[in-house]
């Protein structure tokens, strides 16, 4: 028996409206399923508490020595802390003057290292903690200053923390990182 052109026709006619009707009958059911699963199942909160990254200077000063230089993490994460000091003049009435100020000289304390000018302690602070030993234990500033401008010293504690982890965060913003200063410096 020989079939013709007609009867080819219709059965490849025959077979795409097959296909097509399970592809419907497919794309129905799943949506069927996924709308049955969105009425009947609970929702998800997603909570996320970012982290908070703080911290704060501590020192006693008399006017003259700054003894007990450190820093607090006041945050809620563990952070490294670096230190920046800031040196001025200033006259009688708490105004800057011109002239230079030097830092006078001091030994940081152990873990601290000075790196392009600032100091970074190179073990992560737990929140509420203070770095094992102060960045400075005793400073004596000058006053008054012994040049021409006179006036009097003043040293500006400025200190920064940045969350501890991921290590990759901190040197991209700091470029460094703290902890690897350590093993440079001997300590």
């Amino acid at each position: 028996m020989k079939f013709g052109k007609k009867d080819a026709r219709s059965g490849a006619k025959r077979s795409l409206v097959l296909v097509a009707s399970v592809l419907v009958l497919l794309l129905a059911v799943a949506g069927g399923t996924l709308a049955w699963l969105a009425a009947q199942t609970d929702g998800v909160i997603n909570t996320f508490d970012p982290a908070h990254v703080s911290c704060a200077v501590t020192e006693d000063f008399d006017g003259t020595i700054k003894r007990s230089v450190n820093v607090t993490n006041t945050g809620d994460i563990d952070a490294y802390i670096r230190v920046k000091l800031v040196t001025y003049r200033v006259n009688e009435q708490g105004q800057h003057i011109g002239g230079t100020a030097t830092i006078p000289p001091f030994a940081p304390g152990a873990n601290w290292v000075e790196h392009d000018g600032y100091y970074y302690y190179t073990r992560p602070v737990a929140p509420g903690q203070t770095p094992e030993t102060n960045l400075i234990d005793t400073i004596t500033l000058s006053s008054p200053y012994t040049d021409a401008d006179g006036g009097k010293q003043v040293i500006e504690i400025i200190a920064e923390a940045i969350q501890s982890v991921p290590e990759e965060a901190v040197k991209d913003a700091w470029g460094v990182v703290p902890s690897a200063l350590a093993s440079q410096s001997g300590n």
